[in-house]
């Protein structure tokens, strides 16, 4: 027993990883809602395993031109913040680089995937069913009354964006199978929807009503799409009406934000709404005195305290500026904003232009939901920088890829490397 553990972890052969990839890539994608941050625990151990293995020569990389070129964009996001972070030197700035050591993975966790394509997105599939029943009847059991939960994720907009995540799977595998169990899925993506909901997340709404969309695009036959785009959005306007009039939390959530902006519009910014305006004007006159390498990554919540208090009289302390890309500038420059970019354009364009088989499809669709949901999530709230945010966002771009591009061969022959 004990030479087999030292043989997996110090001398592994890589056979029979099955069942090692589909629970990976099962609680990577899919249980972050019930797990919390064990999910990015096992995300960052699996990401350092295969990269030393990867390194040591064990590991064969398996990915194609097209990966690789994903594989430096993340290494670039990674380099930006450490490159500000030696330019700004702090305890804080060089806590944030450890924390993006993960992203220095992508390569180790993709090549480590060995699974057949439709295998892993089968499994995927099925365990994305499951979870989104259980995460809402905790939801409605234990917090009927929290305003905005957050179960194991312990924070409202990382359920919300866990939860979007599965609906971009649960849609997915909806629109790809078009029969009976289409129904089943499109109940689990209801439930993931509803989720979304209850935390109150009203940045991640529009995800609600963007994937479908992908869904029918990426997966629907010209036949398909051309009766299913009116059935969608009739579907859509229907179940949004349905939500506001029973919904309290979306009737809360959509007159709180009538209220900030009546608030903003008579000079209050005390609101939810107006401490964010505070923040971007901050976060703009403080990106102009500092544009190329920012103030360092973890620096500039102190900066937007200090200038919102400055500016409004009150400082405004948050983790994050509440923008991805004013979060990036402040961190990290015009540096960090061109490697944020870059990990977010770079999948997209690979995914676009390879050519694809029905599973490719499929990989196409979850890159492209995947994107959108993180997007959602970095207009008014925080796109990376979160360890479950990043390490979703490793493994569903590892998975996304993988499932249209596959390994490539090695030289000698041998699926294992």
């Amino acid at each position: 027993m004990i030479t087999r553990l030292v043989d997996f972890w110090i001398r592994p052969q890589f056979r029979n990883y099955d069942a090692v990839n589909i629970v990976f890539y099962g609680v990577a994608l899919c249980l972050g809602a019930l797990v919390g941050s064990l999910a990015s625990v096992f995300v960052v151990s699996t990401a350092v395993y295969s990269t030393l293995h990867l390194l040591t020569g064990r590991l064969r990389w398996a990915g194609p031109n097209p990966v690789k070129i994903v594989a430096i964009g993340f290494l670039g996001l990674f380099a930006a913040d450490a490159v500000s972070a030696a330019a700004n030197p702090s305890m804080v700035s060089l806590d944030e680089v450890a924390e993006n050591l993960p992203f220095l993975g992508f390569a180790g966790i993709y090549s480590i995937t060995f699974l057949d394509r439709l295998k892993l997105l089968r499994a995927v599939e099925l365990t994305a069913l499951a979870v989104p029943p259980v995460a809402l009847l905790l939801l409605l059991v234990w917090f009927p009354e929290a305003s905005r939960p957050g179960l194991a994720a312990g924070n409202a907009g990382v359920l919300a964006l866990l939860g979007a995540v599965l609906y971009v799977v649960t849609i997915g595998a909806a629109f790809r199978r078009m029969n009976r169990l289409s129904l089943l899925f499109l109940a689990a993506a209801a439930a993931s929807a509803f989720v979304v909901v209850l935390t109150g997340t009203r940045a991640m709404w529009p995800a609600l009503v963007l994937v479908p969309f992908i869904g029918l695009l990426s997966l629907g036959s010209r036949r398909m799409i051309f009766w299913g785009l009116p059935v969608i959005v009739l579907t859509v306007n229907c179940l949004a009406i349905f939500a506001f009039v029973t919904s309290p939390t979306i009737r809360d959530r959509v007159g709180a934000l009538r209220t900030d902006i009546y608030a903003a519009v008579l000079g209050d910014f005390s609101g939810s709404l107006g401490q964010r305006i505070m923040i971007y004007r901050a976060g703009y006159e403080l990106y102009l005195e500092k544009p190329i390498l920012g103030y360092g990554p973890g620096n500039e919540r102190n900066e937007i305290a200090d200038k919102t208090a400055e500016i409004g009289g009150e400082a405004i302390a948050y983790s994050h500026a509440h923008n991805a890309l004013l979060n990036a500038a402040l961190r990290s420059g015009l540096l960090g904003v061109i490697a944020l970019l870059a990990v977010l354009v770079l999948p997209f364009a690979a995914a676009i232009r390879a050519r694809k088989d029905e599973v490719g499809w499929a990989g196409f669709h979850a890159m492209t939901g995947i994107l959108t949901v993180y997007v959602c999530s970095g207009t008014t709230g925080l796109m990376l920088g979160h360890d479950i945010h990043d390490s979703v966002y490793i493994a569903g771009t590892c998975y996304a890829l993988y499932l249209i591009f596959g390994r490539t061969r090695s030289d000698d022959g041998d699926p294992r490397r």
